[in-house]
């Protein structure tokens, strides 16, 4: 077999190591397969909440400001308090996907950060505006579930590169 066989091989079958069960490669292309599975669902967790969690800066200084008329200050400290939820959960989480499993973790964070984005229109002053930015920090906390799915998928050999692909 050639090299450019095996390589379009390992992009669709796994290469599993018998003495732990973890792929040697990344079976890109095929999502029937779980370890393909595990990759896409975890990037794809975490590149959803990625994208609600950066929904609010670009608007902040923008629209948001205006319609809630609120000062520089008052965007900072929604700003803060956003960063200061995404390293409490990250913390918190960590343990969590260790007892619970990284998927069961990933899927809280994303309900609650969606519930939080969903209320987001409901915000009509600064407070409210905290308040939501905590709870949509929380999506800040996938980047953990994320890396411990991947992790606990892949094998040493290739697992740095999952994880690079994954966050």
């Amino acid at each position: 077999m050639s090299n450019n066989q095996g390589f379009v091989r390992s992009l669709f079958d796994s290469n599993i190591n018998p003495v732990n069960r973890k792929a040697r490669n990344i079976p890109i292309l095929n999502i029937m397969d779980k370890y393909g599975r595990a990759f896409h669902l975890s990037w794809l967790g975490f590149f959803v909440a990625f994208l609600s969690w950066f929904a609010f800066p670009p608007l902040l200084h923008g629209a948001i400001q205006e319609d809630l008329q609120l000062t520089k200050a008052q965007i900072a400290n929604s700003n803060i308090v956003g960063l200061v939820a995404t390293l409490l959960v990250r913390v918190i989480v960590g343990p969590l996907c260790d007892r619970y499993g990284p998927r069961l973790v990933m899927v809280g964070c994303l309900l609650s950060g969606a519930m939080a984005t969903a209320c987001t229109p409901l915000i009509s002053n600064a407070t409210e505006l905290i308040i939501i930015r905590f709870f949509v920090g929380i999506l800040g906390g996938t980047f953990v579930p994320c890396q411990v799915w991947t992790s606990q998928f892949f094998d040493k050999n290739i697992v740095g590169l999952a994880n690079a692909l994954a966050a």
